[in-house]
């Protein structure tokens, strides 16, 4: 396919995407979630074609073919020749941007729609009235054509209370591969909150020695002769004796370069950047829902506030309209005044009033706050409850609704899940009704949550709400009955996983027991 076909068909699959609006409506009747659910996994595997057909092109290095296309020497050719072959090397850099551009989007449209088919799978799961088989995660896929395998179409969904889904992030997911597009609608401070939330996703493990670079002196036809060599890095490894073992004896090492890999919490820029902004973008949705009751509640005079907004807004614009270059802020600030006082909102003085001051300073705090911690609280709650409902083994071979998460995170890591503001949370509760709580210390629920996964492995136990709640109410110092409700379980589950629990971190032989003795005297 010609270079310039396969990159005009892509955009024009892509703008088609961005033109289809994702309706959420009626997501519990199960024609309508499998059609959305069957449009995304076509959407998917038609990116996935174009992804290895732009991969087998030499997409992911476009400017590497145009390297030869270099300046050549004055004295080599006329002003003619090297017109020419400048103008034809910005032709084909212009080319290997857009093969660059096109692949970038490629690529995040295909982490939106994992996101999104991830999301769909936590939500639901279909069952035939029929034969009674039930569809869940991957599995949901065999019912892209509306039939059960006993080619009956009489289907019944589910809601999975127990999953970890939040499906109204879909919409604002950049499902065309448009994320600079979404990035520059955002508000400034939800703009803020994006840069701080793609920080936790990027938040780093410590580095693990991947691979060691040598610089080495062989001897070769009677002379020394320095290698540059890369070998895999391994534990208690002696280098010098391997180097020896490949290149003679007579090998010396150098140089040692050691090289570290540091995966993040989400391993991959695309889902970070996706995950940032649907979660920002709807956590700004649902602020500007509640925000102008809580602002009436808080504030001392909401409409002076109001008036205040509208004549900054006006003197912005007289500003810029009659701007002559020397002060810009100046002259906003000569037309604010006048504003001002046109609407009686200055004191004696000529200055605005007390009341008026702290409300603006109360606004302003307020609103920082919501936009900046709610979309963090969303995430990382939603990210916890992952974690502790789930196995080692389901997040390493499961993508769900978070792919390219790490199955387990070290203490570095979980400094990220640092806990919640209280106020905001209380604000959530009130005007979200959301099953969300305050946790303190949640980087030591989540430590000792993946201590037990160790403990757990080999003794077929399963690792599922029961015991994530447990874990919850234990280490978090919730009661039992809101750890059950938080994670939409029975008490008594709960009660079987603190029972659990115990007989896991019950000593084993007799010098622990004995170890234990000692401990608590």
């Amino acid at each position: 396919m010609n270079e310039s076909v396969l990159i005009g068909k892509s955009e024009r699959f892509l703008d088609q995407i961005k033109r289809r609006e994702i309706s959420l409506n009626d997501m519990e009747s199960p024609e309508k979630f499998l059609s959305l659910y069957t449009y995304l996994k076509n959407n998917m595997d038609t990116l996935q074609d174009m992804r290895e057909t732009m991969e087998i092109k030499g997409y992911t290095a476009p400017y590497r073919s145009i390297n030869k296309y270099g300046r050549p020497l004055t004295g080599e050719t006329k002003a003619e020749d090297m017109y020419d072959v400048s103008r034809h090397t910005q032709y084909f850099r212009m080319n290997a941007a857009a093969k660059k551009n096109i692949l970038d989007r490629v690529k995040s449209a295909m982490s939106s729609h994992k996101i999104a088919i991830g999301h769909l799978e936590e939500f639901a799961t279909l069952e035939c009235s029929s034969c009674h088989r039930k569809y869940r995660g991957h599995e949901i896929a065999l019912l892209t054509r509306g039939n059960c395998e006993c080619d009956q179409d009489n289907l019944k969904l589910h809601v999975n209370q127990e999953g970890v889904y939040r499906l109204e992030i879909i919409p604002f997911l950049p499902l065309s591969g448009d994320y600079m597009v979404k990035l520059s609608d955002l508000s400034p401070r939800s703009r803020e909150a994006f840069r701080s939330m793609v920080r936790i996703l990027k938040q780093e493990k410590r580095g693990i020695v991947k691979t060691v670079s040598l610089v080495i002196k062989v001897m070769e036809d009677s002379r020394w002769v320095r290698k540059r060599v890369t070998i895999d890095a391994q534990e208690e490894a002696n280098y010098e004796k391997k180097i020896r073992s490949q290149y003679g004896s007579n090998a010396r090492i150098e140089m040692m370069q050691f090289h570290r890999k540091k995966p993040s919490i989400i391993n991959d820029k695309h889902v970070q950047t996706a995950l940032s902004l649907g979660y920002v973008k709807y956590a700004e949705n649902r602020i500007l829902q509640f925000l102008p009751d809580l602002l009436e509640k808080t504030l001392h005079n909401k409409g002076k506030v109001e008036e205040y907004q509208e004549a900054l807004e006006i003197s912005k614009i007289k500003a810029n309209k009659y701007d002559t270059g020397d002060d810009p802020e100046s002259l906003k600030n000569f037309y604010l005044q006048k504003e001002l006082e046109e609407r009686g909102l200055l004191n004696g003085d000529g200055k605005p009033e007390e009341t008026l001051k702290n409300d603006l300073k109360e606004k302003n705090s307020l609103e920082k706050s919501l936009f900046l911690e709610i979309p963090r609280i969303y995430i990382l709650w939603d990210l916890l409850h992952y974690y502790l409902t789930t196995s080692y083994d389901r997040r390493n071979k499961y993508s769900g609704p978070f792919p390219y998460l790490r199955p387990g995170l070290d203490t570095n890591q979980m400094k990220a899940f640092q806990d919640f503001e209280v106020d905001v949370v209380r604000i959530m509760q009130e005007y979200l009704s959301e099953n969300i709580t305050y946790i303190p210390h949640m980087g030591r629920v989540l430590a000792q949550k993946f201590s037990v996964e160790k403990k757990m492995k080999g003794l077929h136990l399963q690792m599922g709400p029961a015991l994530g709640a447990a874990l919850l109410s234990s280490e978090g110092n919730l009661p039992v009955a809101k750890a059950a409700k938080l994670f939409s379980i029975e008490v008594e589950d709960v009660l079987k996983g603190k029972e659990t629990l115990g007989t896991l971190q019950r000593p084993a032989s007799s010098r622990a027991k004995q170890f234990m003795a000692m401990m608590k005297k």
